[in-house]
């Protein structure tokens, strides 16, 4: 079955967070994090809920246009 490149790069980006996840979380029992590095950890987070959310409106709706609070969450300026 063919795709389109606009169809396959979300389900690889989609895919490729998920592997990295099935590989890493693993690793973090036991681990101990402290505050600097949770926040750092929970903003990256936020990061990649944003732009998972970008993608879903963009596919659902067919708005790809950013507002500046995406915009600012996505370059990691804003919460």
């Amino acid at each position: 079955m063919e795709h389109s490149a606009q169809f396959m790069a979300p389900v690889a980006a989609c895919a490729q967070f998920v592997t990295t996840a099935d590989r890493i979380v693993p690793n973090l029992r036991g681990e101990h994090y402290d505050d600097a590095q949770r926040v750092t950890i929970s903003r990256g987070l936020s990061r990649v809920r944003a732009a998972a959310d970008w993608i879903d409106i963009a596919v659902n709706r067919g708005e790809v246009d950013l507002d500046e609070r995406l915009q600012k969450l996505l370059k990691g300026s804003g919460e």
